[in-house]
């Protein structure tokens, strides 16, 4: 009696088969303790031939699939493009974390605040753009008589009007030798025009132009240390002006008299510089507190004395030295960055200036009265970010002392390289 006996074990997909003689004509199947009759352990005979067939078959398939991918790989029209996808590949993962990295910096509207209140240290090279235009209109009453018993007045009353328009173009251009100290340069081409007014009994005028190259600035910038969570960022700021405008020391004179008498006396020409090296140092400090940034700065120019063939606007050349008053200057400010490409900025700053003092050559010094200063302004700003290496700021500022002007405009196009 042939008897075949199956066992599965509990949970176990493995059938043992255990043959217990050819002529056993009977399978008992074990199955947690339960039989399996003859017919069904043909059946799972049949289902394992199948199983090992189509094992067999994916085998096959399996190892004519390295073949192939071993003959792509070998194919030298088929390399480059997998090297491309692997380029492919690495560029994505670069670009990635370029984003990463981008994200992580500071937008474009804080990088260009830093620029025009501060310093920015991120790029190797910056050129700048700028153009500047200034207003004045200074009115004086001038009397020209005498007071009669303290109270009368006789003589004439005359108006002074002088209208100056300035335009400034000028290229900046700072490269950062470190991270942490910049160097620059500034060239300035000056336009000048002035309208001179006298009206005592009818009026005259007159009107002088003067354009040129202005007073070259050397610039330089060091970071002295980085912004924390308790203390700003602080930047030792060193500048010298150069005088390679024309200066205003011995211009001549022109005296215009009009038909009803009224005479005006005017330059003949303007100058488009200072004439007189001039040093300035101080520092500026930075101050985030997201949205706003706060800045300040503080410094002190000194006019380096300076002596000419001729100092005077009278006859002849009358050779001396000239100083001019050295001044201090502060400012104060914020700004918000709006979004990720425009900022809005408003600011305080002032500048108060110490009379100047001329010597005539075998003479004593002396002051010129009326040259000092105490010019303040108020400016607000916009700055927007066109690309992320080119921005466009621009100013407005409104004098509030005589001796700022009525109103200033800024555009200024800053591209980081």
């Amino acid at each position: 009696m042939e008897k075949l006996v199956y066992f599965r074990l509990r949970r176990c997909t493995v059938a043992v088969c255990i043959a217990l003689g050819m002529s056993v004509s009977t399978c008992v199947i074990a199955e947690n303790g339960e039989a399996m009759t003859a017919s069904e352990a043909d059946q799972l005979r049949y289902e394992i031939k199948q199983l090992q067939l189509i094992n067999k078959s994916q085998a096959e398939m399996l190892r004519k699939m390295e073949g192939r991918l071993l003959q792509l790989e070998s194919d030298p029209q088929v390399a480059p493009a997998r090297q491309q996808g692997q380029q492919a590949g690495q560029q994505t993962a670069a670009t990635e974390k370029e984003e990463v990295k981008k994200s992580a910096s500071p937008s474009s509207s804080v990088e260009n605040v830093l620029q025009e209140e501060h310093a920015l240290f991120s790029d190797k090279f910056t050129l700048e753009a700028g153009f500047n235009y200034s207003h004045y209109d200074r009115k004086d009453l001038v009397l020209e008589g005498f007071l009669a018993l303290d109270a009368i007045f006789l003589g004439d009353i005359a108006v002074d009007d002088v209208k100056a328009d300035i335009f400034t173009f000028d290229v900046t251009g700072r490269y950062n030798v470190t991270d942490r100290w910049q160097v620059g340069m500034t060239i300035p081409w000056v336009y000048r025009n002035t309208n001179f007014q006298r009206n005592v009994s009818g009026g005259v005028e007159s009107e002088v132009s003067e354009s040129g190259l202005g007073d070259i600035t050397l610039l330089s910038a060091y970071q002295l240390y980085k912004e924390t969570d308790d203390r700003p960022d602080i930047v030792w700021n060193l500048s010298l002006k150069i005088p390679t405008g024309t200066d205003p020391y011995g211009t001549p004179t022109i005296t215009k008299t009009a038909a009803n008498g009224d005479d005006l006396t005017f330059p003949k020409e303007l100058p488009t510089g200072s004439g007189l090296y001039s040093l300035t140092t101080g520092f500026s400090f930075v101050k985030t507190t997201d949205p706003a940034i706060l800045f300040a700065n503080i410094g002190y120019t000194h006019h380096f004395e300076e002596s000419f063939g001729d100092i005077s606007a009278a006859v002849g050349n009358q050779p001396g030295k000239v100083k001019l008053g050295d001044s201090i200057h502060y400012g104060v400010g914020m700004a918000f960055a709006l979004n990720e490409r425009t900022s809005m900025s408003m600011s305080l700053s002032q500048r108060i200036s110490q009379e100047s003092e001329t010597q005539l050559d075998g003479a004593s010094k002396q002051e010129v009265i009326g040259s000092d200063g105490n010019a303040a302004t108020f400016s607000v700003g916009v700055t927007y970010a066109l690309s992320d290496k080119l921005s466009m700021s621009t100013s407005l500022g409104i004098g509030l002392t005589p001796d700022a002007p009525d109103f200033a405009l800024s555009m200024r196009f800053p591209f980081r390289f």
